[in-house]
């Protein structure tokens, strides 16, 4: 074993110790350009703060106007500046040219992702900041920062996710790994004194929470730390729209929403004049996704919102057309009501038909469906009782899982007792028959 490495393995247990005493440091590196990222690690660390500790949320370009790290300010948390992945130029390149273009980007990955200096960035403000525990969500280079510095890891992931991890995919991955990223990789470990490790083993040898209920989990052998927490779903800090109060005059609301990462506006050209023909009042929420030209040409049924604050907007709609994200998900299913999903990447395809397996929402393509046939699929879902029963069918556990406390107490015990004490699942992750409110559940603020 090289001296770096006996050193560095002397101080993290010198530093377990210390941690077992004393409140910890969070960092979250969330994705910042999504909104259910950011949403879910605000979540989780408001329980924590609650708790007596520090976190931190970290992004990119926090200026830039597709950042959502707004949300973690106005909820009273320091957010520090970090190097990640510009997610939104390649999102936009993916919208814009498709799938094929991705392949692209993916090698040629220095344009929106130089991973060397992404890296050596996370361990520079893990270092500076003295932080206990990374938490990830999406954001880049977590398993391997926390390999650096000996600082505990772990990342917030839907386990659907894990179905990329087939045995030809994960072949397919260790290849892109070794030929592109692991040199840029190994440089930084070089620099540190660490010995290089394998990416892929490494990010599963991490705990990996899924913000989802036991019944949607997807368990993968690769992954054996990979378990639910319960649903983790954030409103954005705002205020009732001047509308609200015609949501109750009788007329049947269909709500709309695409997050962060829909396609929206191409969607609502396409169904403007189908929809506006319609009985229904269509509630829509825009997420800086939507233009205000195309704002301006909404029939007369459409109610527009930047954002809206959906436990209060969705228990007076009969249904939700949406693009598939969990946390929008499990806001519907909290109020019980179906959906339609419209998912426009593979990710988001693997999420609505998990949804339609389970009897409670219909499909269709973002980029293709026109009025019509979305008028169809809604018709269908406000006819057939079946779909809102299902839906209903999850109303009470959604709403008594306490997925960002249970998300909280267990990286707590983490940071202090390491990943191979299963009874921590036992003790600290609860579902709805031990439920109780999250604020009951938070432990006496630490010392």
């Amino acid at each position: 074993m090289r001296p770096n490495e006996m050193r560095g393995r002397n101080e993290t247990r010198e530093a377990k110790k210390a941690t077992a005493s004393r409140r910890l440091r969070v960092l979250f590196l969330p994705n910042n350009y999504v909104l259910a990222h950011v949403g879910r690690c605000v979540e989780v660390a408001k329980v924590l703060r609650d708790m007596g500790h520090e976190p931190i949320l970290a992004g990119y370009e926090l200026d830039h106007p597709r950042s959502r790290l707004d949300h973690a300010v106005a909820e009273g948390f320091p957010v520090v500046e970090v190097i990640q992945p510009r997610f939104h130029w390649a999102f936009d390149r993916f919208q814009k040219y498709g799938f094929p273009i991705s392949i692209y980007d993916a090698v040629f990955h220095k344009n929106w992702a130089p991973l060397d200096k992404i890296l050596e960035d996370v361990v520079r403000v893990v270092k500076e900041y003295r932080i206990d525990l990374i938490v990830g969500d999406a954001g880049l280079g977590i398993s391997a920062a926390g390999y650096i510095t000996g600082v505990p890891a772990a990342g917030l992931a839907n386990s659907y996710n894990a179905r990329f991890m087939r045995k030809d995919l994960r072949m397919i991955y260790w290849l892109w790994d070794h030929l592109l990223l692991q040199r840029e990789r190994n440089r930084v470990y070089r620099k540190h004194g660490v010995k290089p490790k394998d990416s892929l083993r490494l990010f599963a040898e991490m705990p990996l929470l899924s913000p989802d209920l036991p019944e949607f989990h997807y368990s993968h052998p690769y992954f054996p730390h990979w378990f639910s927490v319960g649903p983790i779903y954030s409103e954005p800090p705002c205020e009732l729209p001047p509308w609200y109060d015609e949501l109750q005059d009788g007329t049947t609301n269909i709500y709309v929403t695409f997050g962060s990462t829909g396609i929206l506006e191409p969607f609502l050209k396409r169904v403007y004049k189908d929809f506006g023909e319609a009985p229904f009042r269509f509630i829509v929420t825009t997420s800086r996704l939507v233009s205000p030209e195309v704002i301006a040409a909404a029939p007369k049924n459409f109610r527009f919102a930047e954002y809206v604050p959906g436990s209060k907007i969705l228990p007076h709609c009969r249904a939700m057309i949406y693009h598939g994200g969990n946390g929008t998900m499990y806001q519907s299913l909290a109020a019980g009501v179906p959906m339609l999903g419209l998912p426009s990447q593979l990710e988001q395809v693997l999420s609505v038909d998990l949804q339609v397996e389970h009897g409670f929402a219909l499909r269709g393509s973002a980029r293709w469906i026109t009025g019509k046939q979305a008028l169809r699929k809604v018709e269908e879902l406000l006819s057939d009782n079946r779909y809102r029963k299902a839906a209903q069918r999850f109303q009470y556990v959604v709403q008594n899982t306490c997925g960002a406390t249970n998300a909280a107490r267990y990286l707590v015990a983490y940071a202090q007792h390491g990943i191979h004490e299963h009874a921590l699942l036992s003790e600290t992750v609860f579902f709805p028959e031990y439920a109780v409110s999250p604020r009951a559940l938070v432990d006496e603020p630490a010392a």
